[in-house]
């Protein structure tokens, strides 16, 4: 049987795991795994399904026409992806990819948009997380424009920490990059990042051990 974590989901926020599994049939759900770098969806291809990770890590990533790959996001369980696509049938701007070996299950947009045969219960309710589940994607490119705005990378830097520091709500917080994937979400050079970031501990703005951050 699948097993959504609906407490960590925004699509199933609300709504009870043994409720969230009798759904499931009438969303049409797939259970997938996929390998470390398996690619899970491919930009230029539409998609009818939406996805969320049920375990390990996803990675959304867009490449230009010289083939320069920028790192979006990671996702763990819990996380949606694909949904502004899936509900748009527009074709995929990103590449979804496994960055750790992962399973995922894919739902049907169609079914969540439009009323359910069957009258479930929850169907309005899902519909309105996936409602908001689109506005805080909206939000996230928002804040990643935000972050990406300074010129320096410095700048880069301590913006993108302040808002990690604010969504984790305390001095102390990890985040979901190495390194190497922080300077592809940053845009900017490995080992000027990697400069930076030794800077800023020295100066004693920051410190981290990791991916365990803390502003001070």
């Amino acid at each position: 049987m699948l097993d959504i974590p609906t407490s960590s989901s925004t699509l199933f926020a609300g709504i009870a795991q043994d409720e969230a599994n009798l759904m499931l049939p009438c969303l049409g759900a797939r259970r997938r795994a996929f390998g470390r770098e398996e690619r899970i969806m491919r930009a230029g291809q539409p998609t009818e399904h939406l996805g969320i990770v049920l375990s390990g890590r996803v990675r959304i990533e867009v490449s230009d026409a010289w083939g320069e790959t920028t790192i979006l996001d990671i996702l763990g369980p819990g996380s949606l992806f694909a949904h502004g696509y899936a509900c748009s049938m527009e074709p995929l701007d990103i590449d979804v990819l496994a960055d750790t070996a992962c399973e995922v299950v894919l739902l049907k947009a169609e079914r969540i948009i439009h009323p359910c045969p069957k009258q479930c219960g929850c169907h309005s309710h899902i519909s309105s997380n996936l409602m908001r589940a689109l506005a805080l994607s909206n939000l996230d490119m928002n804040r990643r424009a935000i972050a990406m705005t300074p010129k320096t990378i410095r700048g880069k830097i301590l913006a993108f920490l302040s808002q990690q520091q604010k969504k984790a709500g305390a001095r102390a917080f990890a985040i979901p990059y190495s390194q190497t994937k922080l300077a592809s979400y940053l845009s900017v050079d490995r080992s000027a990042l990697s400069n930076e970031l030794s800077k800023l501990r020295k100066e004693g703005v920051i410190d981290y051990e990791g991916r365990t951050y803390r502003l001070l």
